[in-house]
This record gives C-alpha cells, structure tokens and sequence, in this order.
C-alpha cells in the first residue's frame, strides 16, 4: 500500500506540475526560423525492428518548411506554405499536393514551430529524466496520426528528443542531434528544381 500511495503523489504531483509547458511555449513562440538536424526512429506496434531514418529540416514561422532525408533513401520535401512537393531522388518521382493534405496543426507546433504550443496541446504532466524535462502532451483536437507525445527538453527549454504515439501503438522518436534558430534562410531552400526526366503527379491525378 505504501507503494501504490507513493506512485500516486507522484503522478498527481507530475500532473499539477505544468510550469514547464507554459515556459516551453513562450520559448518557441520567439523561433523565426529553424534548422534541424535528426535522427529518427520508428517502432512499429507489428514489427519486431525498428525503422531508422536521418537528415535534416528547415522551417519558418510563416510555415514555409524543407526536409531533406539523407538515409536510408534520398526524399526531399519542400513547401513554400501552399503547395508541398516530394521528390524521391532514386526512383525519380515527384508528387505535388497541398500542404493542408500532409501536415497536421501538430506537427506545425511542434517541429515547424509555426502554431503556438497551447493552441495545439493540452498538458498532461512532466517528469524528470535526468538532466531532461519530460513534458506529456496531448492534442486538443482528435488527431488520427498522434494520440500522445513527449517532449524531452534540456535546462535551456531547447527540444532535444519528441517522442510520439500514435492510435494503433506506432511510436516515432526524433532526436533533436543539432538545431539553430533564428538564422536567416537562403529563398532556394523552399523551391525545389525538379530535373527534366522526373515523373510528376499532382495529387488529385493519383
């Protein structure tokens, strides 16, 4: 009994304890611009392996984005904040679509940083994990991609690992390996010239 009673406080103390949220989001709320390099892991409810993936993203506060994925495949995305296109260099194809059909207020929240932090989540908890925070967050609105998440952040409030849950158990983890903010982006980051003998779709033509 004393356990249970102890793991009780805990979590109720965990709860009651949203400090860090609140100070998280006026922390991003100041990111103009960001450039990310990461590793990306992807745990699969029914599959033993996990999937691994790195490369690197570039966003801005008016929700123009680029991710380039280096590993294990060559895909690039790039969206000037309307249109989205996504070009795999090896099989030479690119799909053209619109952003709102590729992206979710979640993930403008928390990795493009283009949505304010309380607009997007409600806060569940926070715990410790060594020198980390661990801030528990939950969509506010159903969100079919992102049941939970949890954001690792260092004394700084800098982001340093995003770990997210989906409906069907799928657990995505990126690590934040470097990351600088507030720079200023060259204009040819957010087009993308597609060589002549690449196949091109629009998305409404699948």
């Amino acid at each position: 009994m004393r356990i249970l009673a102890l793991l009780l406080i805990l979590i109720t103390s965990a709860l009651a304890d949203t400090s860090t949220f609140k100070r998280l989001e006026e922390k991003l709320k100041g990111i103009r611009s960001v450039k990310v390099f990461f590793l990306q892991k992807t745990k699969y409810s029914w599959y033993p392996k996990p999937e691994l993936s790195k490369g690197i993203f570039y966003a801005t506060k008016d929700g123009k984005f680029r991710i380039e994925y280096t590993y294990p495949d060559r895909v690039i995305m790039v969206s000037n904040g309307k249109e989205i296109i996504i070009y795999n260099e090896e099989d030479k194809e690119a799909i053209i679509d619109s952003v709102q059909n590729n992206t979710s207020p979640v993930i403008e929240s928390l990795f493009f940083f283009s949505k304010p932090l309380g607009e997007v989540f409600d806060p569940v908890g926070e715990l410790q994990k060594g020198d980390l925070k661990v801030v528990i967050l939950r969509p506010k609105r159903r969100d079919e991609n992102i049941k939970e998440v949890y954001v690792e952040v260092d004394t700084d409030l800098s982001p340093k690992r995003i770990r997210v849950i989906d409906s069907e158990g799928t657990e995505t983890i990126i690590e934040f390996v470097d990351m600088v903010k507030n720079y200023t982006p060259s204009s040819y980051l957010f087009k993308l010239d597609l060589p002549p003998d690449a196949r091109v779709r629009r998305a409404g033509n699948l």
